[in-house]
């Protein structure tokens, strides 16, 4: 009770008091992070909107923003780890950007380097930004040690997304062709040896040249529209019905076609033991991704964030 009595001491807890409110009430700012940079938000907008063919609406910018905040505090967070001046990779870029600033220039790398970080060029270098991002977001993966993903979770999985792991219609078959401009006497050739039902091999004969080759395996019907149109791939699908037996002629961009089918393959489902590892490895980046956003989600709590 003496001691409080003193005025030192009064004005010592006081002081701590003043100083309690202050920080409970007046607590240091937060560091800033963002708003994005304009030019490279700029030039993913532009970029995603000519894939999908139309303008983005507000939400979908925003989305590119906030990827940007993301990508920002990652990257800042592994130049207070220090990373860059772990990563050869990068010293290696900042070095030869240096070299390339002044090729004239007789200097140590050591010394390169140690200049590049004071010109801070490592912050303009967008191949450094996005290898340093991805450095800390192997980092952060590392962290959660191995993780076991049981085959009960896969088959659960596999179990909700069957559909995913459909197996379309297949064909194996030959072809032969001609086209359009070929003359009748050698197209009368041709239809002669198919009215015989020639094998394809000796039909080929008769065949025009057609770079892609004349037989094709396991092809399902968006195959053959890629390789030979639309247009031929529907027909193709329509009169293709009995094996080892002439149908055509069947038209493409190309000219005229006639088809001998070897083998179909039914539809079907691919069984849980064949896309197990597909399952596993999808399971692994999901959890690779949420570990990363939780911890993105956790350091953003420590900056104030500015779209």
């Amino acid at each position: 009770m003496r001691l409080l009595k003193s005025i030192p001491v009064r004005f010592v807890l006081l002081g701590v008091v003043l100083f309690c409110l202050d920080r409970g009430f007046f607590p240091d700012p937060k560091p800033v992070i963002g708003p994005p940079n304009e030019e490279r938000v700029r030039l993913q907008v532009e970029a995603l909107a000519q894939l999908k063919g139309t303008q983005l609406n507000d939400s979908q910018i925003e989305e590119i923003k906030r990827r940007e905040i993301r990508d920002e505090v990652l990257f800042v967070e592994a130049l207070n780890l220090g990373l860059i001046q772990q990563d050869q990779v990068v010293q290696r870029r900042l070095i030869r950007n240096m070299r390339f600033m002044d090729p004239e220039r007789d200097a140590e790398d050591d010394t390169l380097l140690a200049e590049a970080l004071e010109l801070r060029l490592h912050l303009a270098d967008e191949v450094v930004r996005r290898r340093t991002i991805q450095v800390m977001e192997s980092l952060i993966v590392a962290r959660q040690g191995d993780i076991l993903i049981s085959d009960d979770d896969l088959m659960a999985t596999y179990q909700l997304q069957r559909d995913k792991y459909a197996e379309p219609i297949r064909y194996d078959f030959h072809h032969v062709f001609l086209r359009d401009d070929v003359s009748e006497e050698r197209r009368d050739r041709l239809l002669a040896m198919l009215a015989d039902s020639v094998l394809p091999r000796e039909a080929r004969t008769a065949s025009d040249v057609f770079l892609a080759g004349y037989q094709f395996r396991g092809r399902s019907a968006l195959d053959i529209s890629r390789q030979f149109g639309d247009s031929f791939a529907e027909s193709f699908v329509a009169e293709v019905e009995v094996l080892e037996s002439w149908v055509g002629p069947i038209g493409s961009v190309f000219g005229n076609h006639w088809i001998w089918v070897d083998d179909i393959s039914e539809s079907r489902i691919k069984g849980f033991s064949e896309v197990a590892q597909e399952l596993r490895r999808d399971r692994r980046r999901e959890m690779d991704d949420e570990a990363i956003q939780a911890w993105v989600a956790a350091a953003l709590e420590r900056y104030e964030v500015r779209l």
